[in-house]
This record gives structure tokens, sequence and C-alpha cells, in this order.
């Protein structure tokens, strides 16, 4: 019958345009979010593996290899910073993915991509308009922070997600009163107390908001106490942990540092705007944008009623109160660091999203403009930290083990040490070659550990050192490795691998080779050793005993030794002053070029006089200037 109530056809354009507006736009919002997620994929799998792993990313992979009952033991033994959760997710990763470092970022890449589609969830849970939800989750698709903790082999995308899907689940056990969804808010908050120390910080902002609300709003008193018997079940199951941690908490002296409130308001804004992959003076002016667009969502929501307002509350307290806490815990200890307040960008980014989408009449294309130069901003940073190698979180690491092995080739493994000045395990998940390793000095500043560890190398017979130097003050910030090694050793070669100046030391060996090669009535090649290989790109160590009175020589005697092709040509070569003095055996590195001619090679050495005319080669009882030392093939 038409026109009856049966009827739902629209009557009216107005209606016709109505009904088009409640029909798309969920389905709308369902394929944005898609794309959002998508785009958040693409971004934290583009080039996974480019950049190679950092040192807590090495030293989580390291820590995971052991059993669950080993974790537990090593992070109360060893006093490591953060608890287990991480470690035991991690351990069954590895076993089920692999041990690659794309595996071992994969993980992390899955937690961040969950973290954009909760966040779209809590915006909406709170009743926030569906444009500011979308936006929010957009921004934290694209923004470099989350991004490039989402790379790394470490806890923070986990707390990340974790800690939203608590606010989350805590939003709609207060609305819904529904017994599962406590249970679920404690599990899962439980959970992400043992991935991040941290996080309870983020436990704090949600018991400040629910009290807060409980003494505004008398009708909620009943919520509250049901709130404060879940919190005190949450407390009893994790209160055994932070006894058994204690020393962890009260004794760790951090690995950050300790701002002023501007320094730290001013890093905060930046990181969280464009991350950390611009220049200093660029992320304080995304700050300010970003300031901007805070107070212009904070007005957008607390003019949206009583659910604006609260949703409002919440933000504020999820976003400062892990940001003021956690700087307030860096002034008895430096432990202020950027990735430590993941926990608080979300809510960040839903009151930028507000910020945005504020209702500004005629001015309504500022906070626009103001949020695409912020889009921006972000995909410069996003630039810096795909492609330059300034902004990486490593460099060199696969480089450098490739030289380990090329600078060990030909000798013995029982004659070679691997030396670090700082004990950082990245190296050894790129190296995996047989040559031990071991740490100089053995603890902090410890020079007496590290003069013993050298004298022990020379007891055990070990013939070359390479110690790649790291910048580490507080392990070794004067030089004690080395020295120590100098003390025993001879430094035959210094070259540039990374970022890392590598210095090899080598001692002569017990046996050589008798020469007996007389040059200028002065002194005598006694014998001669050479203890390597040809390899590429490698190096060749070579060890002349000289006999001479010191009292007969000018003082600028160098000596020179070439490698030279099956044509007399050059391939490589080294000069050094002679001296008589410091030891019997002259010890010098000749780097290798990455091609070596396929032919028959030699090895000469001579001595020249550059402080006298001409600087002519000194000539030897046979009339030479030179002599062969090695030859190849022999």
């Amino acid at each position: 019958m038409r026109g009856g109530p049966a009827d739902r056809r629209p009557q009216t354009t107005g209606d016709l345009n109505a009904l088009r507006t409640t029909h798309y736009a969920p389905r709308l919002t369902h394929y944005s979010l898609l794309i959002i997620l998508l785009l958040a994929f693409t971004l934290r799998v583009f080039r996974l593996d480019y950049q190679e792993l950092r040192g807590d990313e090495a030293f989580g992979y390291f820590f995971s290899l052991r059993s669950f009952g080993e974790i537990v033991q090593a992070t109360v033994d060893l006093r490591e910073p953060h608890p287990v959760a991480s470690y035991f997710v991690q351990h069954l990763w590895l076993g089920w993915m692999g041990h690659n470092e794309f595996a071992l970022r994969y993980l992390g890449v899955l937690f961040s991509v969950a973290a954009v589609a909760i966040l779209y969830r809590l915006g909406r849970q709170l009743a926030l308009p569906p444009v500011v939800a979308v936006v929010g989750a957009l921004i934290l698709a694209i923004n470099p922070y989350p991004i490039w903790h989402s790379q790394d082999a470490r806890m923070y995308s986990m707390s990340l997600c974790l800690t939203l899907a608590s606010s989350w689940l805590m939003a709609a056990a207060l609305q819904r009163g529904r017994r599962r969804l406590w249970i679920a808010y404690l599990l899962l908050t439980w959970a992400v107390l043992f991935t991040h120390y941290f996080a309870i910080f983020v436990v704090v902002a949600q018991n400040l908001f629910v009290v807060s609300r409980a003494l505004v709003t008398r009708r909620i008193w009943f919520t509250l106490s049901q709130w404060i018997q879940y919190q005190i079940v949450l407390a009893f199951f994790y209160l055994p942990w932070l006894l058994t941690a204690a020393e962890t908490l009260t004794g760790y002296g951090g690995n950050g540092d300790s701002p002023g409130f501007a320094e730290m308001a001013g890093r905060t804004l930046g990181a969280f705007s464009v991350g950390e992959s611009l220049p200093a003076e660029w992320r304080l002016l995304f700050a300010g944008i970003s300031a901007i667009l805070l107070i212009l969502g904070i007005w957008h929501l607390a003019g949206q009623g009583a659910n604006g307002r609260r949703a409002l509350i919440l933000m504020l307290l999820l976003w400062l109160v892990p940001v003021l806490l956690t700087w307030y815990g860096s002034w008895t200890r430096p432990i202020f660091d950027e990735r430590y307040l993941i926990a608080a960008a979300p809510a960040f980014y839903l009151l930028i999203a507000a910020g945005i989408s504020a209702p500004l009449g005629q001015w309504r294309a500022i906070p626009l403009l103001l949020g695409i130069v912020l889009a921006l901003g972000m995909g410069i940073s996003l630039r810096n930290y795909y492609a330059d190698p300034a902004y990486s979180k490593t460099r060199g690491w696969r480089e450098l083990a490739m030289a380990f092995e090329r600078f060990s080739a030909g000798m013995a493994t029982g004659e070679t040490r691997l030396a670090q000045n700082f004990p950082d395990p990245t190296i050894w998940y790129y190296y995996r070659g047989a040559v031990d390793h071991l740490v100089l000095p053995p603890q902090p500043h410890d020079k007496d550990g590290a003069a013993a560890a050298v004298d022990q190398l020379v007891e055990e017979g070990i013939e070359r050192v390479i110690l790649p130097i790291q910048p580490a003050a507080w392990w070794d910030g004067e030089g004690i490795a080395p020295a120590a090694l100098a003390a025993q050793y001879t430094l035959a070669a210094e070259t540039q691998i990374g970022v890392w100046p590598v210095q090899i030391y080598t001692h002569p060996p017990r046996e050589m080779t008798p020469i007996g090669a007389t040059f200028g009535d002065r002194l005598t090649l006694v014998a001669g050793a050479v203890t390597d290989a040809l390899i590429p790109g490698g190096l060749l160590t070579v060890h002349l005993a000289w006999d001479g009175e010191a009292t007969a020589l000018t003082g600028g005697e160098t000596v020179f030794i070439h490698l030279l092709d099956g044509e007399g040509q050059i391939i490589a070569q080294a000069d050094q002053p002679l001296s008589l003095i410091d030891a019997p055996v002259s010890s010098y590195g000749i780097l290798l070029p990455e091609t070596l001619p396929t032919g028959p090679m030699r090895l000469i050495a001579g001595i020249y006089d550059p402080s006298q005319a001409g600087a002519l080669r000194l000539i030897t009882a046979d009339g030479a200037d030179a002599v062969e030392v090695a030859a190849w093939p022999n």
C-alpha cells in the first residue's frame, strides 16, 4: 500500500540524502580504516631488515634464546631493567619464524599495526566523532616515531599495543559493566605490566580517571567500588614480581638523561610529532605546530558535551601522566628517554586529530593546513629514516663481520682473538666465525683487568688481536683497551669499518725464516716471517728481525715493504720508520686491495733514508736494494 507504514522509501530529497549518509558513512569509515591499516603495514614492513640490529635488539635476541625459567632467573640475577613478557613472546616467535632480522622485527610490526586498529576502537568507544578516530589512527599509522619502534626487535611496540588495549577494555568495562570485559582488562593489564615497567604509569592514569569521575559524579560510586576491587586483584598478582625485582627497580642506574622541563617538553613533542629522524631545530618547529593543534583539540573536545569532556580528561591523563612521571623519575637518576614514552603517544595522536578536525568556521582551513604541514614533516622524517645513513639505527655491523673474516683468514683459529672495548652483543649476531672474543677492559674502567687479560693472550700464544673501537665513555672512556694491547703488541694496521676505527695488533711468531742480509754496513736483516695468506681486502702481516747499533743510524731510516705482481708492479705497500730500541723484531701490516692478481707475487723489504739527499735506498752486500721476504706460489 503506497504511503502506508510499510512503505520505507524516502519521500523527499532530504530523506534520500539522510538515508544515503546513514547507509554509506559506516561503510566509508570501514574502507578508510582498512586503507589506513594497509598503509600502516606497508610502512612498517618496508625495508624491515635493511638496517642492522642495534645493541639492545641483539641483547634481546640472545636473552630470548634461554628457556622460560632461565629468562626469569637471568632477569633477576643480571638485574635486567625490563620484565620478562616480551622475552617470553620472542622466545616462542623465534622457534616458529626463525632468527633472521626480518623475522625478529616482524613481531613488532604486528603489534604496531594492531595498535592502529585499537586506537580507532578506543576513539569510538569514547564516543569521539568518527573523523577524529580515523585521523588519530592515520597519524599513528604514518608517524615515524611508532614506525621506528615497530621495526625494532624490542618490547616497545608490544607495550604500545597492550597499553592501548588495556585502556580500550577499561573504557568498555566501565560503560557496559560486563564481567568478561573486566576479566579481559585484568589479564591484559597484568600482561602489559610484565612487558615494560613504565606501563604502570598508564595504570596510574586510568586510576586517576576513574577516581576523579567518581568524586564528581556520585552515581558511579558503585563502579568505583568495582574498580578498586579489580585493582586490588591486579596488584595481588603483580606484587610478587615487584618484590622479586625490587633490587633491579631500586638499583638500576639508568641509560638515558635528566633533562629540564623545557627540554623534556620539546623533545617529547618533537618525537611524538615527527620522530627523531630530523635535525633538532626542525623537530622543535613541528613540536610548535603540534602544540597549536593540541590546544585546538582540547578546545574542540571540551565543547562536545559530557562525552567529549570525559574523553578529553582520559586522553590528557593517558598522555601526560606517563610523560611527567618518567620525567620526574629522571630527577634522581638518568632514565629519561623518548622510547620509554611510547605508551603515551596514542592519546597525543587523538588530541592532535581532534585539533585537525576542530570546527573553526571560516578559519576551518587553518587546522587542516597545519595537519598537512605536520604530515609533510612526517614524510621527510620517514625518508631520512629509510634512506639516510645519518639517521640509521646502526651502520657497519655486517661489514665489520666480513672484515673479521678477512683479517683472521690464513691464521690458525687459536692464534687470533677479536676484542671489544665495550660488551656490545650485536657483532656476535653477525659474526658467526670460529675466532674467540674477549672484552677489554673486562669491567668498566678496569685497567688492571685489561692488562692481566692481555698478559694472558701473550701466554696463550695469540699473535693477532682485532679491536673495533666503540664510543663507550661509561665503560672505556680513557682508551684502556688500545693502551693495554700496545703494551704487549704492535699496532700493525688501522682502518675504518662503518663507524668504527678498527685496530689490528700483532705479536711476532716464535719461529722466523733466516735471511741474513746486510744493508750499507749498518743494519742486518736477520730473519723474517709472514703470518697471513693473501686474502683480497685482508691484512698481510710481516715480521722482520733487525740487528745493528742504534748509534750507527741517522735516525731517519725507513723500512719499506712492497707486495709486487709478476711484472714487478706494486700491489700494496707499507713504509714505517725503523727502530732498534723498542723491540728486536718489528711488525708491519699491509692492508691488501679488494682485488689481487692471479699470477705470481712476491714480497720485498728494504731501507731508505728520506733525510738524506735523494732518499736513496741502502744497498746490500750483494748489491741489491731490497731483499725478498716471501713469494707466492711458494
